[in-house]
């Protein structure tokens, strides 16, 4: 996550308007811009979300490998029963949290990047 983070910042921080804030003084005196960019940058949030996606999806093998009870080694024991609602719902519950932090993820883009704008 720390390579990804830093080649995006390092991507936006040679962009034009980052160079030409800086020259113009957009920092102000006791704040440089770079600090400013860093602290607002969305791939970090992107990153964080694809994790947390790929972590849900890891949780069955995660808790069936080390004898963990759980959500997903539910799952797997609702399949070898063949007790298709189980299944049915509990597939559901974990998209719904995939489709919940996705979201979590796409709003939290309208305040950390000022250029985003949603409705209206």
């Amino acid at each position: 996550m720390m390579r990804i983070t830093r080649s995006a910042l390092l991507e936006v921080m040679r962009e034009d308007y980052i160079r030409t804030g800086a020259r113009q003084g957009a920092g102000g005196e006791d704040r440089d811009l770079e600090p400013r960019a860093q602290e607002r940058h969305p791939a970090v949030v992107t990153v964080i979300g694809i994790e947390f996606a790929f972590l849900i999806g890891g949780l069955v093998v995660t808790e069936t490998v080390f004898n963990l009870p759980g959500v997903a080694r539910f799952l797997v024991q609702a399949i070898s029963w063949r007790d298709y609602p189980i299944v049915q719902n509990l597939v559901m519950f974990i998209s719904i949290v995939v489709i919940l932090s996705n979201l979590t993820v796409d709003m939290l883009y309208g305040v950390l990047d000022p250029r985003v704008r949603y409705g209206g």
